[in-house]
């Protein structure tokens, strides 16, 4: 699949996978709850942001792409259906002329394959929570307004916010510290940093950049030759 994706995106001219010998793919490795932890698992769930998501994917059984991709277009309240017609996937970028992964886009493309194209009959738990969502995207409507980019998903709302990593919230919590006045030591230690000078490179742009500051890191934490690292 990777490979004739290649072709379509224009990646590479030919896939060479259909003239190669084949071989058996080792089957993964399934874990089925029993009733008692598939309750305990929607116990926790419930009181999370990803209730439904998980909803989606536990009684509907939806891919996550396919999750990702359902729009409140899709969702019949009436009969209670929803109709599968769209992944949302992140897709590899390739500089033209290059050979690397330069970085990934989100993008949205049709179903996995023909068959994928579906429609379902949801459980009346799995409406009711779809209809909670929607509320919630209704007041985070009028709470953002025109910085609110509404593309009808369900799952998939930016609302108004860019996209952040793990490591971009690492960097989000420094940031907090340091606005709360937390020492510089502090942090360093907290985020596990090599030495306090890598702190100060890092998050020097938030900090009060007086003479104070840059006297005690040079003359009491900055050893001579170090090399700061992240």
């Amino acid at each position: 699949m990777a490979m004739k994706e290649a072709v379509i995106q224009e990646y590479i001219r030919v896939n060479p996978i259909p003239a190669t010998k084949p071989y058996p793919r080792r089957k993964p490795t399934i874990v089925i709850l029993n009733k008692a932890n598939v309750k305990k698992l929607l116990k926790a769930a419930c009181d999370s942001g990803w209730y439904l998501e998980i909803l989606l994917g536990l009684f509907c059984g939806l891919r996550k792409g396919e999750i990702s991709g359902l729009k409140f277009g899709d969702f019949d309240a009436e009969n209670r259906t929803i109709y599968i017609q769209r992944q949302i996937t992140s897709n590899p970028v390739i500089p033209k002329g290059g050979s690397k992964i330069q970085t990934y886009k989100v993008i949205e493309k049709p179903p996995k394959t023909d068959n994928s194209y579906r429609l379902l009959r949801i459980p009346e738990a799995v409406a009711k929570e779809i209809e909670k969502r929607r509320t919630v995207i209704d007041a985070n409507k009028l709470q953002y307004g025109e910085q609110y980019f509404d593309h009808d998903y369900i799952s998939c709302q930016e609302n108004g916010l860019p996209h952040i990593t793990v490591h971009g919230l690492r960097h989000m919590y420094a940031t907090i510290l340091v606005e709360q006045k937390v020492p510089l030591i502090k942090i360093s230690a907290l985020l596990g940093h090599a030495s306090v000078n890598t702190t100060f490179e890092y998050y020097c742009e938030v900090m009060d950049e007086n003479e104070q500051i840059i006297t005690f890191m040079n003359h009491m934490f900055v050893p001579e030759g170090s090399v700061a690292t992240c």
